[in-house]
């Protein structure tokens, strides 16, 4: 699997302030990478750096090899990689649903026909078809983003950047989008940057990295780097409720594998136990 994104030796400072210091990380193409860390450890920076909508103060970002501070490569690396922000409220632009998500390819000159096509398997693709018609206002939260998601997909990014894309949904919200993320991940091998603050989210990617300080403090599988609860602490973030409770059961005498992260994987663990008991 081939490097699609390469951060090489980036630091970014807003001011005196330094934010970022000395990144080194690759994404590789399809992969599906969360992003973590404390409120003002630089996740969104990274986002940004991405997209071109931020350039480094040292070092450079590469989107399929292409230099964000190149000026005359920034369509294209937009192209590539799609951002979607945390509020949708801050990305819809038309009043109609099908219009909103054609806006991007028609700036990009793309021809009507085939803008119809984009529009319809984009809508297709976050489960939009019974609101194409509708103003995006009237929506709820979750079917906003979903449209913010839809808008970018039109423009069929290899790569989709979220910056907390569920920070302002209800539970319900956040597994409807969630669940768009990751079939857009499995099922057309989009790479998927998601940045967020749910350890429950980042438990259904395929790595994770964790940023502290402008650095990278953890770079792992979700098991690999839930299954260290005190290094969680000490960087400012919890594990998943249910490697918690797998933490838990664990120190009260239950034979359980420390790598737990999702809930099927526990219920299956306390099955298999209770078979072996009985």
């Amino acid at each position: 699997m081939s490097n699609l994104i390469r951060f090489d030796n980036v630091s970014f400072s807003y001011g005196s302030n330094r934010v970022l210091e000395g990144i080194d990380l690759e994404i590789r193409e399809g992969e599906f990478l969360a992003v973590l860390g404390y409120n003002g450890s630089g996740k969104s920076t990274m986002a940004k750096l991405i997209n071109g909508i931020l350039l480094p103060t040292e070092g450079k970002v590469y989107v399929d090899g292409m230099d964000t501070s190149d000026e005359t490569k920034l369509a294209d690396i937009r192209k590539t990689a799609g951002m979607v922000f945390q509020n949708p409220d801050n990305q819809i632009v038309a009043t109609i649903v099908e219009e909103d998500v054609a806006f991007a390819p028609e700036n990009l000159g793309i021809d009507p026909a085939e803008i119809r096509i984009r529009v319809d398997d984009a809508i297709k693709a976050v489960g939009l078809e019974k609101h194409v018609k509708d103003a995006p206002h009237k929506l709820s939260g979750g079917q906003k983003q979903r449209v913010a998601i839809a808008g970018v997909l039109a423009m069929q990014p290899r790569c989709i950047i979220l910056d907390e894309p569920t920070a302002m949904l209800d539970p319900k919200g956040r597994s409807l989008v969630m669940g768009v993320i990751e079939r857009l991940n499995r099922e057309k091998g989009i790479t998927i940057v998601l940045i967020t603050h749910f350890m429950e989210e980042a438990a259904r990617a395929d790595r994770i990295v964790i940023l502290s300080e402008g650095k990278v403090a953890e770079n792992g599988s979700p098991k690999e780097v839930f299954s260290k609860k005190e290094r969680m602490i000490s960087l400012g973030l919890e594990v998943p409720p249910v490697t918690d409770l797998t933490l838990r059961l664990i120190d009260n005498g239950i034979d359980l594998r420390k790598d737990i992260i999702k809930p099927e994987e526990l219920v299956d663990a306390l099955l298999e136990i209770k078979e072996t008991t009985d």
